[in-house]
C-alpha cells in the first residue's frame, strides 16, 4: 500500500471502494450505451456520477461517515493529481487543474444529490449539462444514464453503509 494512503482512517476501506467506484465508472458499455465521450471529461464526469451515487448513501448516516466521505473525497482527488502528472501535466498547473475539478465534482454532488429521487427531467437536464456539455441532440442518452443513476442509487440504498466503507460492494448495471 502507498505510504501517503496510511494517514486515512480507513485506508483500506477507503482504496477499495473508490477502486470499486471507478471499475463502475470505467466500464466500457457505460461510454458505448450512453455516448459519453471516451476522453478524459467524459471519464471524469462518470467517475464524479458515481462518487455522488456512493457519496449520498454514506451521508445517509452522517454521525457514522463524515470523515469517511471527506477521506474518499481527499483520495479521489489525490488520485486526480497523480493521473493529471501521469498525464504530462505541468506541475505548475496540476495544483489548479485539480481545483477546478474538485470544484466542479461538489458542484455535481449537490445538483445530482438534490434531483436523483425526483421523477422528472431534472436528472436528465444535470446530465445533458454535465455529462454531454449542454448538447440537447443527447437527451435520449441522457434519459437512459439517469435510469442507470436512479437504478445504482436504489442499489446503494439497499447497500449496508459498512459494506461501501470496507469496499465490500459491486454495483451491478441490468
Amino acid at each position: 500500500m502507498l505510504k501517503w494512503l496510511t494517514r486515512y482512517r480507513y485506508a483500506n476501506g477507503i482504496e477499495k471502494t473508490y477502486g470499486e467506484i471507478v471499475r463502475q465508472a470505467r466500464r466500457p458499455e457505460l461510454i458505448t450505451n450512453f455516448h459519453v465521450t471516451d476522453n478524459i471529461d467524459g471519464r471524469f464526469d462518470l467517475l464524479c456520477l458515481h462518487m455522488c451515487l456512493v457519496m449520498k448513501r454514506l451521508k445517509s448516516k452522517p454521525e457514522l461517515t463524515r470523515q469517511y466521505c471527506q477521506d474518499l473525497f481527499d483520495f479521489m482527488f489525490l488520485d486526480m493529481d497523480q493521473s493529471l502528472r501521469e498525464m504530462g501535466v505541468g506541475d505548475l498547473s496540476v495544483g489548479k487543474r485539480v481545483k477546478e475539478m474538485g470544484k466542479a465534482f461538489l458542484g455535481r454532488l449537490q445538483v445530482y444529490e438534490s434531483v436523483i429521487e425526483v421523477k422528472d427531467a431534472k436528472l436528465q437536464e444535470a446530465l445533458i449539462r454535465n455529462v454531454y456539455r449542454g448538447k440537447t441532440d443527447f437527451s435520449e442518452y441522457a434519459e437512459r444514464l439517469a435510469s442507470y443513476a436512479r437504478q445504482i442509487d436504489k442499489q446503494l440504498a439497499d447497500t449496508p453503509i459498512k459494506s461501501i466503507m470496507e469496499g465490500e460492494f459491486v454495483l451491478l448495471w441490468q
